[in-house]
């Protein structure tokens, strides 16, 4: 008579049920032969290998009677109760035995060892109630698993007797519940066997897995992890060449193959094999044959773990990439583009990337308007230092040697040479001027070093000075003015020339048209942005540049005044800070007075860049050299020269050589001699009367090396 599937499963159980209260006796019994309280006494050792012995042949009996393949459902069905009488008589004896033994040795055991006997003897007595109630189970199981059954009428003797149905009934159930079909997870395996591994991998195939490498030696295994990353290896244990043991240990310590799982497969049923294995990092072992479900289930659980550990290892990766961006942040050398492939994710980490990078942004847009307001301070400071500078190189004694030079002295005949233009071999010779680093101006402005900051724009205040009057320097300054403005730059302009101002005469003003000037700003008596004139009107109709011009008075008695009473010398220079911030200047351009007197030691002592215009001329040659060497004195960083007047025939490039290698100062710009300059007396600006004259272009070459 055929067995249905059902009453297999429920002899299945049974004996699981009764296998484990047994397994308990075995380990217990185990742990307590090694203890060295049990082994120091014969008579207590004695007693727990009987016990021992006992629980191995209760074990033996409950698989052997309970084997699905041997037992008749007729001894169940049939004659229940003689077959459950059969298995109590077979199992209570040893059953006694082990509950005698255990009772004895809690009697005479040491007491470190009676918690496992106590463990022991309940093992014992759960036991005990499972075989008195074997046959009332199995029927009410038999009744339950009838489809004509009703297990809600069923009469329960024993509270074993629920548990146990409940337990038969939700564990067959699961077992046998259809799986949902899961996609396979492919990666690359290789396997690794010397005898024939094409069997295996065209099984593993068959199953789903598309990508499977073979190697038949160690050797050979190890040339192609070299050439290419596997995802899960099938290691044979016993091969000719080397063994799959140290094969296994090699790949261990390997830095790249250590995290690649290793399922070892072997013909062997050695336990010690197989621990040896798991020892070594084997992730698994399977004997051969192998089943081919367990074998598909094993190689997948497999390479889901490597998939999430590969996960896992980029994740850390990607965390250490965001943990060395905080600390370039901190280092001030952070790039927000750097983490610009990560934030593409859609997730949380992604989520946090894109944060960070906010955040990053925000913090070095902090810095960098905490560097200029920390700019704009230390210019402050040094602005007071230089000017305190000025005022005390204004009274020393070199000082007043320096003004006896430059007003007239004659020691400078007959030590120029040269055939049309003077020589400047005197200058270069100089051993009392101070040297710096030879740079030219376009590489200053890149720099930025001669820009102030001016609220949140930045204003480049230049000083254009001469050490005679003559030099066309006012003349200089309205056409760099306009051809600054003419590109689009908001400029203003300062005639600080108060013994003789003429700066407003190139405009066009007049005593009628001036209402406010400088001389009023310094004597309290107005803002200076109410004494600035926009003549922005001169600029080309397309341009978006400014002009604004603060004129010096040329009232006499205000000119007298101002001479006789003087003024603060911090209102003037806290005058250029506020008429920058109120126009928004680009470029302040400072029309200076002629010469070496206090206040222009302030002036260029205060300036961000300063233009010395000078012509071909003996006495401007001296006096350039003794107004390069007092800004020297006074730290000015930027210096420039501009020469005006230069003939038609003069070799211009060879002469603006000698001048940067005589004062180790950049030349901005040498402006040719132009008659329609002279025709002109100052009355007009030239650019703006000549816009494509070549003088006009060369002052438009000087104002972009401004721009920078």
């Amino acid at each position: 008579m055929n067995r249905s599937p059902v009453q297999n499963r429920l002899l299945v159980y049974l004996r699981h049920e009764l296998c484990t209260p047994i397994n308990g006796m075995i380990g217990y019994s185990e742990l307590l032969l090694e203890e060295p309280q049990i082994q120091q006494r014969p008579e207590l050792l004695d007693d727990l290998q009987k016990i021992h012995a006992c629980s191995k042949q209760l074990l033996s009996l409950v698989i052997t009677t309970l084997d699905p393949e041997k037992l008749e459902v007729s001894e169940i069905e049939g004659e229940l109760d003689r077959f459950g009488t059969k298995l109590r008589v077979e199992l209570l004896t040893p059953l006694s035995t082990i509950m005698g033994y255990c009772e004895m040795l809690l009697e005479d055991a040491p007491a470190e060892s009676i918690p496992d006997l106590n463990h022991l003897n309940a093992s014992a007595q759960q036991l005990l109630i499972l075989v008195n109630d074997i046959v009332s189970l199995a029927q009410q199981q038999l009744q339950t698993l009838d489809e004509q059954g009703d297990a809600a009428t069923l009469s329960v003797k024993s509270l074993a007797a629920v548990n146990f149905l409940q337990n038969a009934t939700t564990t067959f159930v699961s077992l046998h519940r259809e799986s949902p079909e899961k996609q396979i997870q492919d990666g690359m395996i290789l396997v690794i066997d010397d005898s024939n591994p094409d069997l295996l991998a065209r099984k593993l195939k068959r199953q789903g897995y598309t990508t499977v490498t073979t190697a038949t030696s160690a050797q050979q295994a190890l040339e192609q992890l070299k050439a290419a990353p596997c995802d899960l290896i099938l290691l044979d244990v016993i091969m000719s060449d080397m063994n799959g043991l140290e094969l296994l240990e090699q790949l261990k310590q390997h830095e790249n193959w250590r995290d690649i799982p290793v399922i070892m497969i072997s013909a062997l049923e050695e336990i010690e094999g197989a621990v040896k294995c798991i020892e070594l990092g084997a992730e698994d072992y399977l004997q051969k044959p192998f089943d081919p479900t367990l074998l598909k289930a094993r190689i997948g659980a497999c390479l889901e773990k490597k998939r999430l550990r590969d996960q896992e290892i980029l994740y850390l990766q990607q965390v250490d990439r965001l943990t060395t961006a905080a600390a370039e942040i901190e280092a001030k050398t952070f790039t927000p583009g750097s983490l610009n492939d990560l934030n593409q994710q859609q997730d949380e980490f992604g989520q946090l990337v894109r944060v960070f990078q906010k955040m990053a942004q925000e913090v070095q847009s902090r810095e960098r308007t905490l560097v200029q307001q920390v700019n704009f301070l230390q210019a402050a400071v040094h602005k007071d230092q230089r000017v305190q500078i000025a005022d005390e190189l204004a009274a020393t004694n070199h000082f007043r040697q320096n003004q006896k030079r430059g007003k007239g002295g004659r020691d400078v005949e007959n030590l120029y040479r040269g055939s049309l233009y003077p020589s400047l071999s005197r200058f270069s010779a100089n051993e009392e001027r101070s040297t710096i680093q030879k740079v030219n101006l376009s590489t200053i402005s890149k720099r930025g070093s001669f820009a102030v900051a001016e609220g949140n724009r930045t204003t480049k205040k230049i000083v254009v000075h001469a050490f005679r009057g003559g030099t066309g320097k006012s003349n200089l300054t309205c056409n760099l003015a306009i051809s600054l403005a003419k590109q689009g730059y908001r400029v203003g302009i300062v005639d600080t020339d108060l013994q003789s101002p003429g700066i407003h005469i190139l405009f066009g003003l007049d005593d009628e048209t001036v209402t406010l000037t400088l001389n009023d700003y310094l004597s309290g008596r107005c803002a200076l942005h109410e004494a600035t004139y926009d003549f922005s009107r001169v600029l080309p109709e397309q341009s978006e540049g400014a002009v604004y011009l603060i004129p010096a008075s040329v009232k006499a008695d205000e000119i007298t005044r101002i001479l006789r009473e003087g003024y603060h010398d911090e209102k003037l220079l806290d005058g250029f800070s506020e008429i920058s911030r109120d126009l928004s200047l680009d470029f302040l351009l400072i029309d200076s007075h002629p010469g070496i007197a206090p206040e222009t030691l302030q002036a260029i002592a205060a300036s961000s860049l300063l233009l010395l215009v000078l012509r071909p001329d003996y006495q401007d040659y001296q006096g350039t050299a003794v107004i390069v060497e007092l800004a020297r004195m006074l730290s000015v960083e930027n210096i420039s020269l501009i020469v005006n007047r230069a003939l038609p025939n003069f070799d211009v490039e060879t002469y603006r050589q000698q001048l940067e290698t005589s004062y180790d100062v950049p030349v901005a710009g040498i402006l040719p001699f132009s008659e329609e300059m002279m025709h002109l007396s100052s009355s007009e600006i030239f650019s703006v009367c000549y816009p494509d004259h070549p003088l006009t272009k060369v002052i438009d070459q000087i104002s972009q090396q401004l721009i920078g």
